[in-house]
C-alpha cells in the first residue's frame, strides 16, 4: 500500500453519508486536462439531485467561478458557480486588510486573473512599469520569458528605491497533473522562481517572499465554514502539502484520492500529512 499503509481507505458513497458538507479540490479530483475524472460527473449529479451540500476549493486564480463553471459544463459536469471557492477571490480581501486600492499591479496570468486584481481595487500596470504589487496569479494567459524577465526587473527597482512592495501568490501549487502521466508547472513554480532570484541579487536575511493565499493557506476553508457554519467537513484532495495539510490545519477531515499529483508508494509520510482517508477515485 505504500503511501497510505494503515491509513482506512473509504468510498465516496460512505464520506456522503459521514459529514454534513464534502469539499473537493479540482484538477486531480474532479477535472485534468484531459476532461473528468472517473466518477466525478455521477458523484456531482448525485450531490446536486439530492441538495447534499458541497463546494469545489480550488487553488486556481485563472478562472471566475463562472468561467469554471462553463468549462466544468463543458466536461459534463454541472457545478452552479455559487459552489466554486477559488484562490483568486481572496485578493479582495487581502485588499482591503492592508489598504492596497488604487495601488498599481503587476499581474501575471489570464483576463480573469486580472478582473480578479481589478476587482480587488488594484490599478493594472504593464510588466515594464513601476509597480507596487506583484500578483503571480497563473502560469498562462502572457509570453513567458519577456514578462517575467520584465516583471522581475520592475520588482528590483522597487526594491532599489527602496519601495514598499506586496508579492502576493493566490495560487501556490508547484504542480498540477495534465492527464495521463503528465504534469504541468504551476504559480508555485514561478513565485518559487522569483524568491531564489530575489535571494541572488538581495543575499541577505528576510529576503522577499511571496504571501500564499491559497492552500494549504485557511483562507479557503475559512470561506467554506463561513458559508456553512459547520465543521463536519472533509476535504477530499490529490496533494498532501496543499489539500491535505490545509484541511487537517483548519480542523477537518481530510481524504486523500490517488488519482492526481501526489504518487501512493513513495513510503511513510508525516504526521501532519496524513490523511483521514484514501480513496482510488471518486
Amino acid at each position: 500500500m505504500g503511501l497510505m499503509a494503515g491509513i482506512p481507505k473509504i468510498t465516496s458513497e460512505l464520506l456522503v453519508e459521514q459529514y454534513d458538507v464534502l469539499l473537493f479540490d479540482a484538477y486531480g479530483v474532479l477535472v485534468d486536462s484531459s476532461g473528468a475524472l472517473p466518477g466525478a460527473k455521477e458523484l456531482i449529479r448525485y450531490l446536486n439531485n439530492t441538495g447534499k451540500p458541497y463546494y469545489i476549493l480550488t487553488n486556481d486564480a485563472s478562472r471566475l467561478p463562472e468561467t469554471a463553471s462553463t468549462r466544468y459544463r463543458k466536461n459534463g459536469i454541472e457545478i452552479p458557480p455559487g459552489q466554486i471557492i477559488t484562490s483568486g477571490s481572496l485578493l479582495t480581501g487581502y485588499f482591503k486588510q492592508y489598504h492596497l486600492s488604487g495601488k498599481r499591479c503587476i499581474v501575471l496570468g489570464t483576463d480573469d486573473s486580472r478582473l480578479y486584481v481589478d476587482q480587488a481595487g488594484g490599478r493594472i500596470v504593464s510588466p515594464e512599469e513601476d509597480m507596487d504589487i506583484l500578483v503571480v496569479a497563473d502560469e498562462r494567459g502572457y509570453p513567458f520569458l519577456e514578462t517575467i524577465e520584465a516583471a522581475f526587473s520592475s520588482l528590483c527597482r522597487a526594491m532599489d528605491d527602496e519601495r514598499s512592495i506586496h508579492l502576493i501568490l493566490p495560487n501556490p501549487d508547484l504542480l498540477f497533473p495534465k492527464g495521463g502521466q503528465a504534469f504541468g508547472f504551476g504559480a508555485g513554480s514561478i513565485a518559487s522562481m522569483f524568491e531564489a532570484a530575489l535571494a541572488l541579487r538581495y543575499p541577505h536575511p528576510g529576503s522577499p517572499r511571496f504571501v500564499r493565499l491559497g492552500k494549504p493557506e485557511g483562507g479557503l476553508f475559512q470561506e467554506a465554514f463561513s458559508r456553512t457554519q459547520t465543521r463536519n467537513m472533509v476535504m477530499i484532495g490529490d496533494q498532501l502539502e496543499t489539500d491535505i495539510r490545509g484541511a487537517l490545519a483548519f480542523g477537518i477531515d481530510a481524504a486523500w484520492i490517488e488519482t492526481g499529483v501526489t504518487a501512493g508508494g513513495m513510503g511513510a509520510i508525516p504526521p501532519d500529512l496524513q490523511p483521514t482517508y484514501w480513496l482510488a477515485a471518486l
